[in-house]
């Protein structure tokens, strides 16, 4: 009898905790969730002041005002993507976006200018847009080469650990296995 009402205490209080760890499983990517959405409600909230300020200003200096402010919120919603999806792919994309925006805030000063200025200005603002997507996805690339560099680094050492496992016998060798996994992750 007492081992059966043990063992029903026991169940429950595994069931307990089954329950404790998966509703703070659950409630990790709503925190996550919660703060994605506040920060984009934050750029678009700073967006429409920002657009409530140009509409006082008037023509080009309004223009100009207009596509900056879209340019900061294109920024940010960019960056509030690219913290939620936590990749390095999302960060080379909220770097391409940034790169973008800057580009339509260049354009947007180079109406201002006349003539040969205008169309230098032009060409200084597609470089420098090609310029900042082209070190985003180089950047990229070249963590994608150190990591894969890294993890074969990782596995050649454990290979040279699991050889040297292999002179010893019984505990001795069980004990080495262990200690390469756990210090080469395998």
């Amino acid at each position: 009898m007492k081992d059966a009402m043990k063992r029903q205490v026991v169940n429950a209080l595994f069931a307990c905790s089954a329950i404790a760890v998966a509703n703070h499983a659950m409630a990790v990517p709503d925190e996550a969730m919660r703060q994605y959405r506040e920060s984009l409600a934050g750029a678009r909230a700073t967006y429409e002041s920002d657009q409530a300020q140009c509409k006082l200003m008037r023509n080009d200096e309004r223009d100009l005002c207009i596509v900056e402010a879209k340019a900061a919120h294109k920024k940010a919603n960019a960056e509030a993507i690219a913290h939620h999806r936590n990749t390095p792919e999302a960060r080379v994309d909220a770097r391409i976006a940034a790169a973008e925006a800057d580009y339509d805030v260049a354009r947007a000063r180079c109406k201002a200018q006349r003539g040969n200025e205008r169309d230098v200005c032009v060409q200084r603002a597609k470089a420098d847009r090609v310029a900042a997507t082209a070190d985003a996805r180089s950047d990229l690339r070249v963590t994608q080469a150190r990591n894969k560099a890294k993890e074969e680094k990782r596995k050649a050492y454990y290979r040279a650990e699991r050889e040297k496992c292999d002179a010893l016998a019984g505990a001795a060798k069980q004990a080495c296995i262990s200690l390469a996994r756990s210090r080469y992750g395998e």
